[in-house]
């Protein structure tokens, strides 16, 4: 949910309990004070350019930075490593450049769910995939099929799972850069 107070320019966004939100300096301290007189809350960082200002905080498992140049905006690393120690990879295994979908050849056995115990652990990790896909446009469509298989996996589903899992070793970081540009005068829209 996005909200923002007009006559102070403050853009809020919330999750949950979680309040992230943007505005000048003195505007934001008015808001966490006035808050803070309504509930007992923890500030755990104020990002700015300014020396004391903070330059790194982690947003619902992102990772935001304020830098000279602009924001960067980072998918949390912790989901990839899980993934890729899950199925024994590490930076040497043998990586996929792309995450297309080949012609899969079915094996007998590709058919078969698997047991309850370990459809818990596929359905784990196709939600690990699913929140990592949210700052992967990339993974977004090999994840798409995993997360389908969810409801009743099957032996199968573990192949298309470890491919995108291969896909991941080559795929260290997602940083998005969001450079720093002056406000435009002129807005000019043709339809």
């Amino acid at each position: 949910v996005v909200f923002y107070h007009e006559a102070r320019d403050i853009s809020l966004a919330v999750h949950g309990d979680d309040f992230t939100f943007c505005g000048l300096e003195e505007d934001l301290v008015w808001i966490r004070d006035l808050m803070g007189t309504w509930f007992e809350i923890k500030v755990r960082a104020m990002l700015g350019m300014d020396d004391r200002d903070d330059k790194e905080v982690v947003i619902l498992g992102r990772i935001v930075r304020w830098t000279s140049s602009g924001i960067e905006y980072e998918a949390d690393p912790e989901h990839r490593r899980l993934i890729l120690e899950h199925f024994g990879f590490d930076e040497g295994s043998r990586k996929l450049s792309l995450n297309g979908e080949k012609e899969e050849v079915e094996e007998e056995g590709d058919l078969e769910e698997v047991e309850k115990e370990e459809a818990t652990i596929f359905r784990g990790l196709a939600a690990r995939m699913n929140f990592l896909s949210q700052d992967c446009p990339d993974l977004q469509f090999p994840v798409k099929q995993c997360s389908k298989e969810m409801s009743k996996p099957k032996r199968g589903s573990w192949k298309r799972m470890k491919k995108v899992a291969r896909y991941l070793i080559g795929r260290e970081r997602v940083v998005w850069d969001f450079k720093w540009q002056d406000e435009p005068k002129y807005c000019h829209v043709t339809s």
